[in-house]
């Protein structure tokens, strides 16, 4: 959803802003996008996740990274209660870390132990974790870093922002240029999650002297964060400006519903500033996109604002337009009762100005989408 609303001023960003989206540095001891993406499968499905690691084990050739392939396939027999099996994959895991590189063994046990303390095995995470840091007590700096900065990520992510701070700035001092790019990314993150706008200003600034990576994200995370932090204040001239810098960022990344909302909420922003081409523009593209991604949710922000816009410029067959639109696209009972709000708005001001017909249509058609069942139609 949207960060700005059509009928109110902003609201903040959802969720535990102190947990930064997954940040991995993108140097030689980073893992692969495959193993990410199994270790992020593992976290959310648990056992659901050994098909992953299979995949992986038929393709992998490095030690550090088999070893981590094989103990994630024993996690997940462990958790289908097949611990024979499980045994077995977490013996061949450790021939294979025998052999591998000290340094990488720590960022991948690091990584399934962040994997585990988010949820699946708090106590089991917390143990892999502290062996990773063990292990990368005598490494080079920049593999100590890049555990540093998986330590930080699992901190985070349990809601400890203090402790992980002080890892990431830790990883920001020691780690090679994408380490540290990340780190820096993190830490802008948590200061903007608390209000902290010139500290984010500085650390996005550095992460983005490295100008590709997964970091480049949690930047436009802030920035989308700062944002909606400056609608709650009503600053509209600073709401364009973080998302005019997050726009591009998110477009680098191909993320398509970012861009959605991006363009949402510089809408908004435009219409409060008195911009109403500009806002419809945008809002228009938004609809487009929203469309093309099949969000009805979205499509329906879009169309509610498009009807608010119309209607403050006194387009009221434009706005009833758009209005019953944004009624057909409603799913949930919480967006019907947007999309009736916006129409009994245009039915006052239809009635305001003598349109006995077109403010009657207006009140039926907000009792209709009210009174309507699960059947999606608007009568």
């Amino acid at each position: 959803m949207s960060l700005l609303s059509a009928l109110g001023g902003g609201t903040s960003a959802s969720g535990n802003d102190a947990a930064s989206p997954p940040v991995t540095p993108a140097d030689a001891a980073s893992l692969p996008a495959p193993l990410l993406a199994a270790l992020n499968r593992l976290q959310v499905e648990g056992a659901g996740a050994a098909t992953a690691f299979d995949r992986l084990l038929a393709a992998e050739a490095s030690p550090a990274w088999r070893g981590l392939e094989l103990l994630g396939r024993g996690l997940c027999e462990e958790l289908q209660g097949a611990r024979a099996e499980a045994q077995a994959s977490v013996r061949l895991a450790l021939e294979q870390w025998a052999v591998a590189d000290p340094g990488a063994c720590a960022v991948a046990l690091a990584a399934v132990g962040r994997a585990l303390v988010t949820g699946l095995d708090v106590g089991l995470g917390a143990a892999y974790l502290a062996s990773a840091e063990r292990l990368s007590g005598g490494s080079p700096p920049e593999v100590l870093a890049a555990v540093l900065l998986e330590l930080g990520s699992a901190a985070a992510e349990n809601g400890e922002a203090k402790t992980a701070a002080a890892r990431w700035q830790e990883a920001l001092e020691r780690g090679d240029p994408h380490t540290r790019a990340a780190a820096a990314a993190n830490l802008g993150r948590l200061a903007a999650a608390r209000g902290d706008a010139a500290g984010a200003e500085r650390m996005f600034q550095r992460a983005m002297e490295v100008p590709e990576g997964p970091h480049v994200q949690v930047v436009a995370d802030g920035l989308v964060t700062l944002a909606s932090q400056a609608a709650a204040e009503e600053r509209w001239a600073d709401v364009e400006a973080r998302l005019r810098q997050a726009m591009p960022l998110r477009e680098a990344g191909l993320d398509a519903h970012g861009v959605a909302e991006i363009l949402h909420d510089l809408g908004i922003s435009h219409w409060r500033r008195g911009q109403a081409h500009r806002a419809t523009r945008c809002l228009e593209d938004c609809r487009a996109s929203a469309d093309e991604l099949g969000d009805d949710t979205l499509r329906g922000e879009a169309l509610r604002a498009l009807a608010a816009v119309a209607l403050e410029g006194g387009r009221l067959v434009v706005a009833l337009a758009y209005a019953q639109e944004a009624a057909l696209a409603a799913r949930t009972a919480e967006e019907r009762q947007m999309a009736a709000a916006v129409l009994r708005q245009i039915g006052d001001e239809a009635r305001r100005q003598g349109s006995a017909s077109l403010s009657g249509e207006a009140f039926r058609i907000a009792a209709r989408i009210l009174a309507r069942g699960v059947d999606g139609q608007v009568g």
